[in-house]
């Protein structure tokens, strides 16, 4: 796999691990893991700082700073910045994201969106990366949530609609267990990916684990357009583990994906610093 292909590559299956560890809104915005969920309104500041190794020994780093406002549990406007850099691709997007309540109970319906937006370089080749996704989420009966969502994927030459449905299962009051499906519709993303995950959202600790398997590349393609190979499949295994620290909140990801025997491992690092929050016991 030349090393065009190999950031390619590497660029899709960093796209398809956003979608897989996506935070559901009952444990947190859109743009936080479980620790992060606020009870009253509140600043946070948002730091993450990533490596990954690719096969044939090249990898990558990146870092994001976000600020957010909780103007209620549920009611969360979050806006920063983000770096990557794989191989010899580098780029810098613009976050935003935002989740909104429609009633005052815990069962009500929560509306949400994000969007990243910029634009980077392969090599001396310049690329748009621009991902925009927006839902909604419900809770029907105590023990179930159900979320729809969809994402607009528009990152170099990929592009297309990933809906996704998710069932999330309250096992207990600190366990959730979900299942999700997304397929791509329109575009070439060629992109279909089922995903098991179980996250305890516990205090001060807390851990996740999930694997996902599926379609996350584009088909191969002959001169004439027509399909000659199948989109190579995705493996994904990925964990993490949390802890509270007085007025912060720390997560460790770890991430490991095999794409058609091309591997990436990736480590991340999360900390939320909660501006407006007293010291508490850990």
């Amino acid at each position: 796999m030349n090393t065009t292909v190999q950031v390619c590559a590497a660029i899709a299956m960093g796209c398809a691990a956003q979608l897989c560890r996506a935070e559901p809104p009952p444990l947190a915005p859109a743009d936080q893991g479980p620790l992060a969920q606020p009870s009253a309104a509140e600043d946070r500041l948002l730091f993450s700082a990533d490596g990954a190794w690719l096969t044939g020994g090249s990898g990558g780093a990146g870092a994001s700073a976000l600020w957010s406002h909780t103007f209620a549990p549920r009611d969360v406007l979050s806006a920063g910045v983000e770096q990557q850099e794989i191989a010899n691709a580098h780029w810098t997007t613009g976050a935003l994201s935002g989740s909104l309540a429609l009633g005052s109970d815990m069962s009500a319906t929560s509306l949400y969106g994000e969007a990243h937006e910029g634009a980077g370089d392969i090599g001396r080749r310049g690329f748009r990366y621009s991902v925009a996704a927006a839902g909604f989420l419900t809770t029907p009966i105590q023990w179930l949530s159900v979320q729809l969502e969809e994402r607009r994927i528009d990152v170099d030459t990929s592009h297309g609609n990933l809906p996704k449905l998710t069932l999330a299962f309250h096992i207990a009051p600190p366990l959730l267990l979900s299942a999700s499906y997304a397929d791509t519709v329109g575009g070439n993303l060629g992109t279909r990916l089922t995903t098991l995950r179980i996250d305890y959202a516990g205090r001060p600790v807390s851990a996740l684990a999930g694997a996902s398997r599926g379609q996350a590349a584009p088909a191969v393609l002959n001169l004439l357009g027509q399909t000659v190979a199948p989109g190579p499949q995705l493996t994904e295994l990925f964990a993490g583990l949390g802890r509270s620290f007085g007025r912060s909140d720390w997560q460790l990801l770890a991430d490991h994906q095999n794409l058609g025997g091309f591997k990436r491992t990736t480590a991340t690092l999360l900390c939320t610093l909660h501006l407006d929050r007293k010291g508490r016991s850990p």
